[in-house]
C-alpha cells in the first residue's frame, strides 16, 4: 500500500489539507460546512471543549446571542505586584474581566508567531501559549483527516510564508513556534516549504521563468522560479503583510460604518462616537466585545443628547444580536462581486440594521491603492532578489482569493508585459503543492 503524503496549508484566515497517494492529489473536506477550506479559528468553551472552523464560529455566535450583555467584575489574580505608590509598595494584581464568558474565541493566530512580547493567556484556568492554541487547531484538523482517510498524520509538509508578519528579524522565533505547535498536535516529522513554492509545484509552472503570486487573506507571498528539464529552481522570494481581510475592512468603512454612526456629528459641540467604538466596526470580534451593559446604556444616553437615533439603533442592534461576523461575510461577498462587475448592491437587513448601499469598484480601488503600492514594492523586491528583469518573466501563476482583484491583475500586467496570467485554485493550490513537494 502506497504511503499517503500530507500537505498542510495553515493560513492566517483559512487552512487546507491535501493528500498525495502516489498517483494524484486530492483536497480533503476538513470543514464540515465549507468543505476543503476551513477558517483558521478556535473556540474554547468554559468546560474545556474546543471547536475549529465554521462550527467554532457558529457556536461562538450562538453562545453570545443567548447570554445577553456582558457583565464585568474585578477578579483577583492571587499575586502581588510592585506599586507606584510609595506608601503601598505592592498591590494585589487584578483584572476587570468578563467572569461569565461562555468561551474564548481565537483567530489570526498565525499573525502573532513572530511577536517577541507574546506571553501565555489564561483560558478558564489553563495557561495556554500561542503554540498550544495553534496546536488545538491543528489537532482538530488532523482528527478530521483521520475521519476522512483512516490515518492520523504523523508526518506532513507544512506551508510557511516567505516572511512572517514582523519581517525577517522574527524568522527563527516564528518558525520554531509553528514547528512546536505542529509537534504538539502529533506530527513527528515536520518539513517546511514556502507557500508560493508549493503553489509553483501545484501549478506545474512552465519551462523558463515564472512568478508565483500568492495573494490570500493574510499575506502576499511571491516566488520567482526557473524550470529546466522538469526541475523547478527557486531564484528568489518576497512577502508582505497585505491581503484580502484588510481590503474587506476598508470596504466595511465605506459600506457599513456610516450607517452605524461612524461619520455622524451632532449638537453644538459637533460630538462624535468614541474612537474605540468606530474602530471596532471593521473587526467583528471587537464589535462583539462591545456587548456590555455600560456601553449599551451609553449609546442610549447619547441618543438622549441628540445623537442620530437611526444609526445608533442600528449600532446597538449589531452589537446585541452579534451581527458583526455576518456583516463581515456579506461585505466580503460584495468585494468578490466587484472583481467581476463595476457596481454592486450591498444589502443587509437584520434587527434595526437597514442598509442598501451601492458599492463601486472605482471607489474600492481608490481605498486600496496605498496597500497595492506595497504590493508593487514587493514585486520589485522579488525581482531584485532573483536577479531577473520583469521582461524575462513568461508566466504569472495567480493563487489566493485576492489575486482575482482587478486592480491587482492590472498591476501585474503593467509590470510584466511579456507574461501570461494563469489562475491556480484560489484557496487550495498551496495545500496541493505541499502534498507533492
Amino acid at each position: 500500500m502506497t504511503e499517503l503524503r500530507f500537505g498542510l496549508d495553515f493560513g492566517t484566515s483559512n487552512s487546507a489539507v491535501a493528500v498525495f497517494d502516489g498517483s494524484g492529489v486530492r483536497l480533503l473536506p476538513i470543514d464540515p460546512i465549507a468543505g476543503d477550506t476551513l477558517p483558521s479559528v478556535l473556540y474554547v468553551r468554559r468546560d474545556g471543549s474546543a471547536q475549529i472552523g465554521h462550527p467554532a464560529i457558529q457556536s461562538f455566535l450562538a453562545d453570545n446571542r443567548a447570554r445577553g450583555p456582558v457583565r464585568r467584575e474585578f477578579k483577583m489574580l492571587g499575586i502581588r505586584m510592585a506599586s507606584s505608590d510609595p506608601e503601598q509598595p505592592t498591590v494585589e494584581a487584578h483584572i476587570f474581566t468578563d467572569v461569565s464568558s461562555p468561551g474564548r474565541f481565537f483567530q489570526s493566530l498565525k499573525t502573532f508567531l513572530g511577536d517577541p512580547l507574546l506571553s501565555h493567556t489564561n483560558v478558564f484556568g489553563d495557561e495556554r501559549g500561542l503554540e498550544d492554541l495553534i496546536a488545538m487547531i491543528l489537532s482538530g484538523i488532523f482528527q478530521r483527516v483521520e475521519e476522512l482517510t483512516g490515518i492520523r498524520p504523523t508526518s506532513a509538509t507544512v506551508g510557511r510564508p516567505v516572511e512572517f508578519v514582523g519581517g525577517r528579524e522574527v524568522e527563527e522565533r516564528a518558525r520554531t513556534r509553528l514547528e512546536q505547535a505542529a509537534r504538539l498536535a502529533g506530527l513527528r516529522n515536520v518539513r517546511f516549504v514556502e507557500e508560493p513554492i508549493a503553489a509553483a509545484f501545484a501549478a506545474d509552472v512552465p519551462a523558463g521563468l515564472a512568478l508565483v503570486f500568492d495573494f490570500g487573506g493574510g499575506t502576499l507571498d511571491l516566488c520567482v522560479t526557473r524550470r529546466y528539464k522538469g526541475e523547478i529552481d527557486v531564484l528568489g522570494t518576497a512577502g508582505v503583510d497585505v491581503a484580502g481581510d484588510r481590503f474587506t475592512q476598508l470596504l466595511i468603512d465605506r459600506l457599513v460604518a456610516p450607517h452605524l454612526g461612524a461619520e455622524k456629528q451632532w449638537g453644538e459641540k459637533r460630538l462624535i462616537l468614541p474612537r474605540f467604538i468606530t474602530s471596532a466596526i471593521g473587526d467583528w470580534r471587537a464589535l462583539s466585545a462591545l456587548n456590555e451593559k455600560p456601553i449599551l446604556d451609553a449609546l442610549d444616553d447619547l441618543q438622549a443628547l441628540g445623537a442620530p437615533k437611526r444609526e445608533l439603533a442600528a449600532l446597538r442592534s449589531t452589537i446585541e444580536l452579534q451581527l458583526g461576523y455576518e456583516m463581515f461575510a456579506a461585505v466580503d461577498a460584495t468585494k468578490i462581486e466587484l472583481s467581476s462587475i463595476q457596481l454592486a448592491l450591498f444589502s443587509f437587513h437584520r434587527g434595526a440594521v437597514d442598509i442598501d448601499q451601492q458599492a463601486s469598484r472605482r471607489a474600492f480601488e481608490v481605498a486600496i491603492a496605498p496597500l497595492l503600492a506595497r504590493v508593487d514594492a514587493a514585486l520589485t523586491t522579488v525581482l531584485e532578489r532573483s536577479g531577473v528583469r520583469a521582461g524575462e518573466i513568461i508566466e504569472i501563476v495567480c493563487t489566493g482569493g485576492s489575486s482575482a482583484i482587478p486592480a491587482a491583475r492590472t498591476l501585474l500586467r503593467k509590470r510584466f508585459e511579456n507574461a501570461e496570467l494563469r489562475d491556480a485554485a484560489a484557496h487550495t493550490a498551496v495545500a496541493a503543492g505541499l502534498a507533492r513537494a
